[in-house]
């Protein structure tokens, strides 16, 4: 339930192109313009920063889209496992957004959300704060999406 949360909260913003070194391994283009899916979750622990876990996405969770769109509207379709073992779609939602490429900051719907990584193919950020090793410190849950 608080994945789908985030996601429907997961609208990033939208900058002009503009290309950078060609010769560069990452193209850290500054648009995030198009339809992103969700490929894992990361979750770095508070306290020492080191990686808790490192998870592929489920196949259901996969079958979620976010469609940035130049108009600065993000559509979400989110699709979740369900405890029956079943796969519910939430339908889709349409919210603002708004993306800073340099300074790595990512509105959706007036919620703030620190940017990780941004490459032409690959959307990394933080999408939550949750104590899941259970040291008292929150950790940092990242929400990989690739184009």
């Amino acid at each position: 339930m608080k994945k789908n949360i985030f996601l429907a909260i997961l609208a990033i913003g939208f900058v002009f192109n503009s290309c950078k070194n060609d010769d560069s391994d990452e193209d850290n283009t500054e648009t995030i313009v198009g339809i992103w899916k969700p490929v894992r979750e990361i979750t770095i622990s508070g306290s020492n920063g080191n990686t808790i876990s490192n998870q592929n996405a489920s196949t259901c969770y996969k079958k979620s889209t976010f469609d940035f769109k130049s108009n600065n509207t993000l559509a979400s379709t989110i699709f979740d496992d369900q405890t029956d073992g079943s796969c519910k779609s939430y339908g889709t939602e349409n919210l603002s957004y708004s993306y800073d490429f340099n300074g790595k900051k990512l509105i959706i719907d007036n919620e703030l959300f620190e940017v990780i990584s941004h490459t032409k193919n690959e959307l990394q950020f933080i999408s939550d704060y949750e104590d899941e090793n259970n040291d008292g410190i929150e950790d940092k849950i990242i929400l990989v999406l690739n184009k």
